[in-house]
């Protein structure tokens, strides 16, 4: 194996920049796809059914299954008493005294919080025996919210803490005070961000076999990574990495994230194997999803901006207030660190404080959803900008602009570390006025309102950052600590890919990806056609990782965008580097130089000598059948190769706290008009179109699908999308009946503009592409809708603003703010 540097030759492309059709497709579209649930199990497989608490918070006083395990068929009805003995605590990223098992022990902290596991022939009887499993609880005062948890006197979610807050510490860069000092004006807003989750098609499942002979754990799961949770898992079942195998199939319905957070389930399912020594199933059941996989994190932010009197932001201050549910399970707290070294966006700001605080509440914990974090902090800091331009009188997308990095400037350098590597964010505004008709818009809007019509406009932009650099979460550690010889620092987000030409001369491309849809078979199959000089047909892509059988990293998976900029780089990479093999092959059978092939079309000849040629067929069949020939003789002409491709700007984090936490750094731009119902306070998107820089596309088609899929996801999340909890922190919407998902029906194509700044950090360019409208979307309606209520006097300052809230707090009677009725401005 090789280590692929960034500085790699680019070659033309026959296929790269073309919206080919998805290859995959067929299969998915068809029912012949393999889900986790559809692979064959071992041997002798039973089947788990998870006994889940009903408060959420509760001491366990008793757990009497003795019915249950007199129900025929049941192999064993586990508590913490008997799981405990074969596994340890999941190590968490926060230095903390809580101790994280994916069972509840002495007391069960959130509703749904997993008490007892049912183990038994089928699933049917699993159900059954759970049902007969009684548990004497003893209710606990809860704490469901932020401001209770946080509140004089409030019990503690975790006694041996001492209090609610797990973690808490101030970020500084810069000359934060000199900053607001100088300010002309100081700015600030309020927002409230509330938890959510995205659901997708599939949901968890986990199939663990225990072999006592070899000591060997396999579990079969569709978890997507990073695999530095395999380590977490492997870590908490007592297990060397080469006694865990992990395998992932190589088709996913869905995650957006969501799936990172099944490794607590591999270890309890796990576990359940290695005790009872059987091969235990295990499938989520679309209510435990709601209750018992993750969310992203409810947030309360604070952020300020000093203004210079020409509207340069000088200096930029955010107080954070993160709610992550019962335990900070790792990777917290990534909700804020994965955000450090881009927080600024797309805005030249020297001067930066981040206080942060995570809070622990008696519900669901958080995980990565979609872009994590990154709506959380897109949605105030634009907010915010936008709140400066009304001041300053300032056309929004103008103010934004005259504050932006500047093309001159990159690659470019963050206060907290962030290293930028190109674009060009004035042109991308530019190509959204036009795209968008920003003029026509404006014209349209005051034309609705003379009509007496609710509508607005509103405008977001931001920075897509992708490839996660492990290091940002050692943000979290004490520079004390890191600071010893003993700290081992971490840092790099790698990606392999394995190119193998078959003795016929097809070839199989092996990824280390979970992809869950977005077309990572297509593109790998359209680069290596390209470089090789094939049809995309002729490459069989393989996806998902076995990690006895296939090259992987530690970060390895599909999350962060990674595979658009690292993935891609990987596959070309090894394409090269098989199109080296060959031609050097070619050029010994043909007794030229190696710099006198060319390949096309299936046949490697001679440019100077165009009758000197051999077709692929039959170099790969020499190679195969004859390496003995005189030829051939005097090295490597193995067809098979490996490679691996890192961004070097991906190091570990200094001890002044600042981190290049990913690789790769696009921009997006977003305008959304809305119309808000004067009755309901429903809300109608008008018009939405958005620009992104990926740094270029190897297929601009699935780019744009993707891209689409999040600016519904974004409008879902906008005005829709709130897990709730009532005092008791009872989830009171756990079905799609209670917590809406955007259909077809109400689905919509948004206007989709392309402005890429190619990236020096990738051979051929790319970024990371797709999440982008997961975090301008919400902030750009949310804009909208609050431009809209302009005669309400309205500030937006809560996500999701449903209709309930809009009527509640605007449209019901007595509430149209003085003197703004005759207002017709637009934003």
């Amino acid at each position: 194996m090789t280590i692929q540097s960034s500085q790699e030759k680019r070659t033309e492309q026959t296929y790269v920049g073309v919206a080919y059709p998805r290859l995959e497709d067929l299969r998915l579209t068809t029912g012949k796809a393999k889900f986790l649930d559809d692979l064959s199990v071992p041997p002798g497989t039973h089947y788990a059914v998870i006994l889940r608490s009903p408060y959420a918070h509760a001491k366990i006083k008793r757990i009497d299954a003795e019915d249950a395990i007199k129900v025929p068929g049941v192999r064993a009805v586990l508590t913490a008493v008997e799981l405990l003995s074969v596994m340890d605590p999941l190590p968490l990223a926060l230095r903390s005294p809580i101790r994280y098992y994916p069972i509840a022990t002495d007391r069960a902290r959130y509703a749904g919080e997993p008490v007892a596991v049912v183990i038994a022939r089928t699933r049917a009887i699993a159900e059954d025996a759970a049902s007969k499993v009684n548990v004497d609880y003893e209710p606990l005062e809860v704490v469901a919210d932020i401001e209770k948890a946080l509140a004089q006197g409030a019990p503690n979610v975790h006694e041996a803490v001492g209090s609610n807050t797990v973690w808490k510490k101030t970020f500084s860069y810069g000359d934060v005070g000199n900053a607001f000092e100088q300010a002309v004006k100081v700015v600030s807003v309020d927002v409230r961000v509330n938890g959510y989750t995205v659901p997708p098609m599939e949901t968890f499942g986990v199939v663990a076999e225990y072999d006592r002979g070899s000591d060997v754990l396999t579990e079969w799961c569709n978890f997507i990574g990073p695999f530095t949770m395999a380590y977490v898992v492997a870590k908490a079942l007592r297990l060397s990495q080469d006694r865990f195998r992990v395998i992932v199939p190589g088709d996913i319905g869905g995650s957006f994230g969501t799936k990172l957070a099944v490794y607590p389930y591999m270890a309890l399912i796990g576990a359940c194997s290695i005790f009872t020594g059987v091969p235990v199933k295990w499938i989520e059941t679309r209510m435990e999803h709601f209750v018992g996989s993750t969310r992203a994190a409810t947030r309360l932010s604070h952020l300020e901006m000093a203004l210079s009197a020409d509207g340069e932001f000088l200096g930029l201050k955010a107080r954070i207030t993160d709610d992550i549910g019962a335990y900070p399970r790792s990777p917290e707290p990534g909700h804020l660190l994965k955000s450090v070294s881009n927080f600024t966006g797309p805005y030249k700001i020297a001067n930066l404080e981040i206080s942060g605080e995570y809070v622990t509440t008696n519900t669901l914990p958080t995980s990565p959803i979609r872009a994590f974090g990154r709506p959380h902090l897109c949605i105030p800091l634009e907010k915010l900008v936008d709140k400066c331009a009304k001041i300053t009188g300032t056309d929004p997308l103008e103010l934004r602009k005259r504050n932006f990095i500047q093309p001159r400037d990159f690659p470019y350098t963050t206060a907290s570390g962030g290293v930028y590597d190109s674009g060009d964010y004035g042109a991308a505004i530019e190509k959204l006025k036009q795209i968008f008709d920003l003029d026509g818009a404006r014209a349209d809007i005051l034309e609705k309102r003379r009509e007496g019509r609710l509508v607005g406009l509103g405008f977001a932009v931001g920075i897509e950052p992708s490839v996660s650099n492990m290091a940002y979460l050692d943000l979290a550690i004490p520079e004390e600590e890191r600071q010893k010889a003993t700290f081992m620092p971490h840092s790099g987000g790698q990606h392999s890919a394995t190119l193998k030409i078959e003795p016929d001369g097809h070839i199989v491309a092996r990824l280390d990806s979970c992809p869950q849809g977005q077309g990572h078979e297509t593109v790998a199959a359209q680069l290596v056609a390209s470089v090789l000089g094939v049809n995309p047909e002729d490459v069989r892509v393989l996806t998902g990782v076995d990690t006895f059988n296939v090259s992987w990293s530690i970060s390895s998976g599909t999350y962060a965008s990674r595979f658009g900029s690292l993935g891609i780089s990987a596959v070309y990479s090894a394409a090269l580097d098989m199109r080296k093999k060959l031609t050097e092959a070619a050029s010994k059978l043909l007794g030229v130089s190696a710099d006198d092939i060319v390949m096309e079309n299936g046949v490697l000849f001679s440019k100077s000598r165009r009758d000197l040629k051999i077709s692929s067929k039959r170099l790969v069949g020499t190679v195969y059948w004859n390496p003995g020939s005189d030829a051939l003789k005097g090295g490597d002409h193995t067809l098979s190769v490996t490679r691996t491709f890192n961004v070097e700007t991906l190091g570990p984090a200094t001890l002044d706290n600042k981190v290049n936490a990913s690789a790769t750094y696009g921009f997006i731009g977003t305008a959304a008009a809305v119309e808000v119902d004067r009755d309901t306070g429903s809300v109608s998107i008008l018009k939405y179109a958005s620009v992104h820089d990926s740094g270029g596309s190897v297929n601009p088609g699935i780019v744009e699908q993707l891209c689409v899929g999040a600016a519904n996801q974004a409008a879902s999340h906008a005005l829709h999308q709130e897990l709730i909890h009532d005092d008791r922190g009872q989830p009171l919407n756990i079905t799609f009946g209670d917590y809406y998902v955007r259909t077809a029906e109400d689905f919509f194509t948004p206007i989709f503009g392309s402005a890429a700044k190619k990236s020096p950090f990738t051979p051929l360019g790319t970024k990371g592409v797709s999440e982008g409208d997961n975090m301008t979307g919400p902030a750009a309606l949310l804009i909208a809708i609050q431009d809209a209520l302009y005669e309400y006097n309205a500030d937006i300052d809560t996500v999701p603003f449903t209709a309930e809230r809009i009527w509640s707090r605007f449209l019901s009677k007595n509430n149209l703010g003085e003197s703004a009725s005759s207002r017709s401005d637009v934003a």
